[in-house]
């Protein structure tokens, strides 16, 4: 079975991607990096690690992660989200090795894609056999993300700060899907990497 991985750089349609490929094909393995790490931050053993790391603040009076405040904490302090990292990043990487064997033993599956946001930026290594970039301009990417998020520019620059430049990106990529243009444009392209791979 062929395996990828999948990134970008935050709101350049990375996930809009993966979604396309599995309309275009269900028989398409894709694991969710961003969905796996927000069901972790769900279970009470994270959040009392959490809690240990950051203190009471990082849990709300339910008892779920305070995001707002966490966001906060990482994006302004790099020793903090170095270490949330270290700890969040072998949790993600073992649900995603264990997603990719499962998919292996399923003959039905086309291949494997792992959608991961830092994956360059953590070398993130699962046997792939290329790694897909979806690109857009630095400005497409900061206008998409105010809009998608409503952030405050200092947010919105923090946040691209932690992430290699897309430019960089797309010269560590095999391939490049760039959406810049129409939904449709995007589409196109992600239909003729399928067809390539099951052809």
């Amino acid at each position: 079975m062929k395996s990828f991985g999948l990134t970008g750089g935050v709101a350049t349609g990375k996930s809009t991607a993966a979604k396309m490929m599995l309309k275009i094909n269900p028989n398409i393995a894709v694991f969710d990096a961003d969905y796996c790490v927000h069901q972790l931050y769900k279970t009470q053993e994270i959040l009392d690690e959490i809690e240990k790391m950051f203190g009471v603040e990082a849990i709300l009076e339910d008892g779920g992660l305070n995001r707002d405040y966490i966001r906060e904490v990482v994006f302004s302090d790099e020793v903090r989200r170095r270490r949330i990292q270290d700890f969040i990043h072998p949790l993600v990487r073992k649900e995603c090795l264990a997603m990719q064997q499962k998919a292996s033993n399923n003959p039905d599956t086309s291949f494997f894609v792992a959608d991961v946001p830092l994956l360059f930026e953590s070398s993130y290594d699962f046997g792939q056999e290329a790694n897909l970039v979806v690109a857009t301009s630095r400005n497409t990417q900061v206008q998409r993300l105010k809009v998608r998020s409503r952030l405050n520019d200092d947010t919105v620059y923090a946040i691209l700060e932690v992430q290699l430049p897309i430019s960089h990106k797309e010269k560590c990529a095999d391939v490049v899907l760039w959406n810049e243009g129409p939904r449709s444009v995007l589409e196109a392209q992600v239909k003729r990497f399928i067809k390539e791979q099951i052809s």
